[in-house]
């Protein structure tokens, strides 16, 4: 796979769910990780996803809770 260098937005964002899953042992809402990054727009954070999941930095599983898992690249 090839690497993707994130903005510092995305590091942020990334940073939150490694922290939450590590602490939690389970993925966060994405309500909750807008919170936790002090996001007001939700469509931020969808898009901030997105773009995570696009580098291959994350997983995600469409209309599921709690289904944000980090690639194990």
């Amino acid at each position: 796979m090839k690497e993707y260098r994130l903005t510092q937005k995305q590091l942020a964002v990334y940073t939150c769910i490694k922290k939450y899953i590590r602490e939690n042992n389970k993925s966060p809402y994405i309500r909750e990780i807008q919170e936790a990054c002090g996001i007001n727009s939700y469509k931020v954070i969808l898009d901030r996803l997105s773009a995570l999941e696009k580098k291959g930095y994350i997983q995600r599983r469409l209309n599921k809770h709690r289904s944000i898992a980090l690639s194990n690249a």
